[in-house]
C-alpha cells in the first residue's frame, strides 16, 4: 500500500511534519534571534565603526563618567557617602557581566547616585571649581541619552511581544528562551 493510497497515513505524516517543523524550526529561531539582539546590546547596529556604539559601551562610558564625578567629589572634599554611592553603583554596573537584569538595576542605581553627588556639588562650590565635575556629568547625561535612544531596547521590546503571542509562547516555555531586559523602554 502506498502513502498517497491511503488518506489517514498521509494525513498524519503531514501533521506531524508540520508539527515538527513548527516545534523544530521555530524554537531554534527564536534562540537565534534572542542572540542576534543580544549581539546588538554588546556590538551596536553598526560593528563597522572602529568606536562602539553599543548599549554595553553606554554603559560602561556611564560607569567612567560617574567614577570621574566621584573622583572630583573626593577632590572637592565632598559628602564621602555620595562619593562612595555613586563608585558602587558605577562598579555594579561594570561587574553585571551577561546577566542584563543585574545591569539594569545598576544603572537604575547609579542615575540617581549621580544626579544626587552632582547636586550636592553644585550646592556646595563655586563654578569656578565645578569644570571638570561639570564636564563628567555632563558627559554621563550624554551616556545616558544615547543609553535611552538606543536600537536594542527597541528591538528587545518588539523580541518581547513576539514571545507573548502563540505558537511563540509555547515555543519559548518548551526551549527555554526567554524574554530579555529592555532597559525600561
Amino acid at each position: 500500500m502506498r502513502l498517497s493510497e491511503n488518506r489517514k497515513l498521509a494525513l498524519i505524516v503531514l501533521i506531524v511534519c508540520a508539527l515538527a517543523s513548527v516545534v523544530l524550526f521555530g524554537g531554534g529561531a527564536l534562540r537565534n534571534e534572542r542572540y542576534d539582539i543580544l549581539q546588538v546590546f554588546s556590538d551596536g547596529t553598526d560593528t563597522s565603526l572602529s568606536v562602539r556604539h553599543s548599549m554595553e559601551a553606554y554603559l560602561l562610558r556611564c560607569a567612567e563618567r560617574a567614577d570621574a564625578l566621584a573622583e572630583q567629589g573626593a577632590l572637592l572634599n565632598a559628602d564621602a557617602a555620595l562619593i562612595e554611592n555613586a563608585r558602587e553603583a558605577a562598579a555594579a554596573v561594570r561587574e553585571g557581566g551577561d546577566d542584563l537584569d543585574a545591569r539594569h538595576a545598576a544603572y537604575q542605581q547609579l542615575v540617581p547616585a549621580v544626579e544626587t553627588l552632582y547636586t550636592n556639588l553644585l550646592q556646595g562650590y563655586d563654578t569656578t571649581e565645578l569644570v571638570d565635575a561639570r564636564l563628567a556629568y555632563n558627559d554621563f547625561k550624554g551616556a545616558v541619552n544615547l543609553i535611552q535612544n538606543d536600537q536594542y531596547p527597541v528591538m528587545a521590546s518588539a523580541f518581547n511581544d513576539k514571545l507573548e503571542n502563540f505558537p511563540a509562547s509555547l515555543l519559548a516555555g518548551l526551549f527555554g528562551v526567554k524574554p530579555l531586559n529592555t532597559f525600561g523602554w
